[in-house]
This record gives C-alpha cells, structure tokens and sequence, in this order.
C-alpha cells in the first residue's frame, strides 16, 4: 500500500495533516462506548458493527451527540488550512452556518483485524456530492486498483470522479504491505489493529426519511 493519495481527481488525502492525538483517540473511545459491545469488540459475528445517525438539514447538533460534532468541526479547521482543498471544496463538505439545505448522515463502522468491506460507489440515487470521513483502498478497473495506507488520525474527501467514477474499500486482511516512510521503493508488513471510521454525507432530498407515513 501507498502513503500518498493516487492521482484521481477528486481525491484527498495527506498523510501530513491528521486529526490531533488526543481529539481522535477521545472519538475513538466515545464510539466504542457509545455504539459498540464489548462482544463486538472481541469478535461476536451476529454482534453490531455498524451504526447510521441523520440529521435534518442545520440541526447537525440536535442529531449527533456532542463528540461527532467535535469531529465534525475538527475536521472541517484541517481542511480548511490545507493549500490543496479548494473553498469551492470546502464549502461543498461543509456549508456555512445558516446556509446548510441538505441532511447530512454519520455512519459509525467498526472493523476488526482481518475485516473489510467490498469496493463500492456510494449510493447514487440516496447520498449527494461531498464525501468526508475515513475509508480503504481506491480502485475502478481502469489503471488501478490503487491501494493507500491510512495511518490512524487520517481524514479522505472523495468529490467529482473519485466519488462517482471509482469504488473504494477496505481489503479483508490481518495486515498490510506498506511503503517505508522516506524509502518509496521498500516495503513493511504493518499489522491491523480494532479500527473505527466515522463518515459524514450529504443525503439526497427526501433520503432522510425511513419508512412511510403511518
């Protein structure tokens, strides 16, 4: 796996600018206390793994408990102090206070050492442009797959082609072949560890709503 993001547009990634230590790692111990059994941890296979909050367009606080809009905000102060992610960029993943006309969604997912998810395009038809969040590997079939190293603390933005042309996931392994940091041409094996990704999207008009009216 790679250290630095492919060239697709629409992709971004910079090993360079994390989360802060003490800010991901209160995250990490708020979701696995909030949403996530002990037996989930140690490997229940019927156990959850995976949880969706939305919010209606603006009440992003009414929705999330305090510790995800933290994240929310923290990462928005990241991104927004990085050369490479435009304001056009930045505004689509996080509209201005009072300017915000869509629901957004947090999904929580947990992953075991040796779990994955299969590559995949976000759904088209229930989440909009405009993904932030941590995720795995990126391939389409064309040149790739492309496979990124995610350190912890990590932050992805997939817009444009890199959210609607190429799927992205995590492959189902214990460990990783990595780049060595400053020798590209050397490799290390790095292993799993228990991993949290927390994803922020837009939803589609109307894709906020689960059920029919009773």
């Amino acid at each position: 796996a790679r250290r630095r993001a492919p060239p697709i547009p629409g992709l971004f990634f910079d090993p360079d600018h994390l989360l802060p230590h003490s800010l991901a790692d209160s995250i990490f111990n708020s979701c696995v206390t909030s949403f996530f059994s002990a037996r989930s941890l140690s490997g229940g296979s019927a156990e959850v793994n995976q949880v969706m909050l939305f919010s209606r367009a603006g009440h992003e606080r009414e929705a999330f408990p305090p510790f995800l809009c933290a994240l929310l905000e923290a990462t928005s102060e990241l991104l927004s102090q990085h050369p490479a992610l435009s304001r056009d960029i930045h505004e689509l993943l996080f509209s201005s206070q009072g300017t915000q006309s869509r629901a957004r969604q947090a999904i929580i997912n947990l992953y075991r050492p040796g779990e994955g998810i299969a590559p995949h395009v976000d759904l088209l038809n229930r989440f909009g442009d405009g993904i932030v969040g941590r995720e795995g590997d990126e391939s389409d079939g064309r040149t790739g797959p492309y496979e990124v190293w995610l350190p912890p603390r990590s932050v992805l933005v997939l817009t444009g082609e890199a959210r609607y042309e190429w799927t992205h996931g995590i492959a189902p392994r214990s460990r990783d072949r990595v780049q060595v940091e400053d020798h590209p041409g050397r490799w290390r094996w790095q292993e799993r560890g228990l991993r949290v990704s927390v994803t922020f999207r837009w939803l589609l008009p109307g894709a906020e709503i689960v059920g029919g009216v009773i």
